[in-house]
């Protein structure tokens, strides 16, 4: 398989959201966060924030450089997707413990909220250990009408983006080009 060079990307590809746009947005989101985690809640804790593999692993990296409270950091793995560019079954690689979970403060980390099933199934399986807390926060939030029936929402969005296939700043291309550190699509 033949996978796009730099220069492919930046001849067949639309830029969505620029790096500058996206370091701002994440400046912005640890804001929120580190002011929702400042309240006397959650004082002398630590938080523990799962890094949802492998997309959230660019923006989960990019946004522990700003937060301003003790955090634990654990990761988890589900994927819906694996290298393809459609959803299918969630399938477990690693799954987060009753230890890591239960009577904690948890935050999930991704980096988008597409469908929003994956994130919606990791939430529900944290939910289910008995965390103190469970709240979720996500790059990017695509804008379309395919969400969850039941309403789920992440608790902390930082861009909205159009309804194309993007990659870039954690979301892959055929499995790789998360390392861009702007949000590409392929021309329509």
């Amino acid at each position: 398989m033949s996978l796009m060079t730099f220069d492919d990307i930046q001849q067949s590809t639309d830029l969505i959201i620029s790096e500058s746009q996206i370091d701002q947005a994440i400046e912005e989101l640890a804001q929120q966060i580190n002011q929702f985690y400042a309240g006397e809640r959650f004082a002398n804790k630590s938080v523990t924030a799962f890094c949802v593999m492998n997309g959230g692993l660019y923006f989960t990296g990019q946004l522990m450089r700003h937060l301003k409270f003790p955090i634990t950091l654990k990761y988890l793995h589900a994927s819906r997707y694996g290298d393809s560019t459609r959803g299918a079954e969630l399938n477990w690689i690693v799954r987060p413990s009753q230890e890591e979970v239960f009577g904690k403060d948890i935050i999930l980390i991704d980096d988008i909220f597409d469908e929003g099933l994956t994130l919606e199934a990791i939430y529900k399986e944290c939910e289910a250990l008995k965390p103190n807390s469970i709240n979720s926060v996500v790059l990017v939030d695509k804008q379309h009408h395919r969400k969850p029936q039941s309403g789920f929402q992440p608790n902390f969005v930082g861009l909205e983006v159009v309804d194309r296939y993007i990659f870039g700043c954690g979301m892959d291309y055929k499995g790789a080009w998360r390392n861009l550190p702007a949000i590409y699509a392929l021309k329509e």
